[in-house]
């Protein structure tokens, strides 16, 4: 690396570690919320599954609390440090997707300060793995695209399992990963070749535990899920109107324009609009 980007790397890793550093003392002062405290009685009766969701949770909260005790920061202290590979492997992805360490470094900073990330990590839900899960997930995809390698396909599987283990709203990677490789040209190979098909043997292999737990006890977590989340019936043209907003706001108002700005500028370059540089 130049000097110049030895600096930039530099700065990036300082000041994720400086946000770490600050989650963490919020992390000791900050009164555990409701649902941290029902997922801190999950942590001391580990299962591979519960009523309302994967185990991940729990896994986290008691890996913390294994180090720190049961104290608020044993409770999110691996929710918290996760935000570490979390900017590694979002500052990796960056860099190969554009090809660029001012690019990388400015994707780990803006996710660092948004919403989702800031507070999704110190407030420990399934949302915390499941974020950290999903970065995880977008870099091995990015590493199948670099380097035209079939393995990579089993580390994407291996991703997509923990992130099941988090959340199940992480099944639709599936589809979103089918869309991808369907429609993108220079990926339909991968269609006819094994590697992505092991990968998802991998992502249900990891996943497993969950539906044996589900078997033995009258397929509850499923049925809470499908029948307490899942209400065509219930649809009002005003949810729609509730969620936009709702994910703004969890992005980061400031974040989300830029994001939107870029998409356009992206979009302006791709159809001959703009210039090379932008």
């Amino acid at each position: 690396m130049s000097p110049a980007d030895q600096r930039l790397v530099r700065n990036t890793c300082l000041i994720v570690l400086a946000l770490v550093a600050l989650r963490l003392l919020a992390a000791i002062w900050t009164p555990l919320t409701f649902d941290e405290a029902y997922y801190w009685m999950w942590s001391k009766h580990l299962a591979g599954g519960y009523y309302d969701h994967p185990p991940m949770v729990a896994l986290v909260i008691r890996a913390g609390t294994m180090i720190a005790g049961d104290t608020e920061l044993g409770v999110r202290l691996v929710s918290v440090l996760l935000a570490l590979p979390m900017s590694f492997v979002v500052f990796r992805t960056a860099a190969i997707l554009f090809g660029g360490r001012r690019v990388a470094a400015t994707a780990t900073i803006l996710l660092n300060i948004t919403l989702m990330a800031a507070v999704g990590t110190l407030i420990v839900t399934p949302d915390s793995p499941s974020l950290v899960a999903a970065s995880f997930v977008l870099f091995f995809l990015a590493k199948v695209l670099e380097t035209g390698q079939g393995a990579w396909w089993l580390a994407v599987g291996a991703a997509v399992g923990c992130a099941l283990l988090s959340k199940y709203t992480s099944l639709f990677f599936g589809p979103a990963i089918l869309i991808w490789v369907a429609v993108v040209p220079k990926q339909r190979r991968w269609l006819l070749s094994p590697w992505p098909y092991l990968g998802a043997i991998v992502a249900f292999a990891i996943f497993a535990p969950v539906v044996v737990w589900n078997a033995e006890h009258q397929w509850l977590s499923f049925l809470k899920q499908i029948s307490g989340r899942i209400k065509v019936e219930d649809f009002r043209p005003a949810f729609i109107a509730e969620l936009v907003p709702t994910q703004i706001a969890f992005a980061t108002p400031f974040v989300f324009m830029l994001g939107a700005m870029g998409c356009m500028r992206w979009r302006g370059a791709r159809r001959g609009r703009c210039p090379p540089a932008c």
